[in-house]
């Protein structure tokens, strides 16, 4: 009898530590390293479909932009370039918050004239610059 108890109990003990090493498993990290290896310095406003800013960390010592295109590739953006530092900037100022980020996306012109709009004689539109 005490032989059938210890088999129980060796069996019992052994499905534990199956199950506690499964889970234990499946709550490491995915990501062990930099995700960008090669980056570029700008891509055309209108092709990026979303982004996000990953700071440095224990994992990777660089601050790392990885877009997502409108064609559904991925792009990493160099962070020391113009275009990653606006990135970076508004990544500050909306905290990370993804629905400010189609804000940051937008285009925004500098130093664009205004067109004003007139009719003329025959209630056609023409443009002026102002």
């Amino acid at each position: 009898m005490a032989l059938h108890i210890s088999r129980i109990f060796t069996v019992l003990l052994l499905c534990g530590m199956i199950f506690a090493a499964e889970h234990t498993a499946e709550a490491t990290s995915v990501r062990e390293r930099c995700e960008c290896v090669q980056t570029v310095d700008s891509v055309r406003w209108r092709r990026i479909a979303d982004f996000i800013v990953t700071r440095e960390g224990p994992l990777c010592k660089y601050t790392q932009i990885v877009l997502t295109l409108k064609n559904k590739k991925e792009a990493c953006l160099n962070p020391d370039a113009k275009q990653g530092k606006r990135l970076q900037t508004c990544w500050k100022r909306i905290r990370g918050n993804p629905a400010g980020k189609k804000g940051c996306l937008r285009l925004k012109r500098r130093g664009a004239k205004r067109r004003s709009r007139t009719f003329g004689p025959a209630g056609n539109a023409h443009r002026l610059h102002t």
